[in-house]
């Protein structure tokens, strides 16, 4: 894939999952959400650095060590120089959880079968739905909140009702022509009925409507059925991003 595309990608969803504080450090996106998920708590590489790349390293460590958080580098494969790579190993980093930025083009409405619709909600009703669906307190999804208040490009907070129950949620973001699926979510009670997939349709069907015409989606690389749901849906990879972090004693 072109490289400017997969840059487009990167940068809308970056944009999708904002962290609510941040800062820029020599080309380099620095973000904080008080430890919830690695993408708003990581070190994002933007440019080539100007400064010598251990010393930058310890930059960040000390602004995350005063953070009271893991310094944790985000590198996305075709971004990353082997100089990069080569300063975290000296530095005792190693990689881990690689994940998937999977897409297709999008075109095609399609109708939620009989019974089941989508429906629109704020953020406080989505986030108690959520919470419902996951079985867990309201104060779990705190940060996730914030997260969702910050983000700036248009967004679709869906909640799928199936004969009068909610069974699982979505959120699609589209800046320009490219949608994000994002924290598509089923009820422990109601999967392997397909509702993944109709989450997938409501949140496609707004996103035509917005005039998107590219679909994108983030899967962890150890999560195969989702990976095998996403393709057979037509996803194919774009590229893919793996975390780094400081070794600990034993590892």
């Amino acid at each position: 894939m072109d490289e400017k595309f997969l840059m487009r990608l990167e940068d809308a969803a970056l944009n999708a999952w904002p962290a609510p504080r941040q800062m820029i450090f020599n080309g380099w996106l620095l973000r904080f959400a008080d430890g919830y998920t690695k993408r708003a708590n990581s070190v994002n590489v933007r440019r080539e650095s100007k400064l010598p790349l251990q010393d930058k390293i310890r930059a960040c460590e000390w602004v995350y060590e005063r953070e009271g958080l893991p310094l944790i580098f985000r590198l996305p494969d075709p971004f990353i120089s082997q100089a990069l790579l080569e300063a975290l190993d000296i530095a005792g980093y190693q990689t881990f959880d690689p994940t998937y930025v999977l897409g297709q083009a999008i075109g095609t409405y399609a109708a939620l079968p009989e019974g089941v619709r989508g429906v629109e909600m704020d953020v406080a009703d989505w986030i108690a739905l959520r919470a419902d669906l996951t079985g867990s307190s309201l104060e779990h999804w705190r940060v996730h909140r914030q997260i969702l208040e910050v983000i700036v490009p248009r967004k679709v907070l869906l909640g799928l009702l199936a004969e009068g129950e909610y069974v699982a949620c979505g959120m699609g973001v589209v800046e320009g022509d490219l949608l994000g699926y994002f924290s598509i979510y089923v009820g422990e009670d109601f999967r392997r009925r397909g509702y993944g997939q109709m989450t997938m349709t409501g949140l496609t069907n707004w996103g035509l409507d917005q005039g998107a015409r590219y679909g994108y989606l983030q899967v962890e690389g150890d999560n195969d059925p989702a990976l095998v749901m996403y393709q057979k849906m037509g996803f194919e990879t774009c590229y893919r991003y793996v975390y780094s972090k400081k070794k600990v004693n034993g590892e």
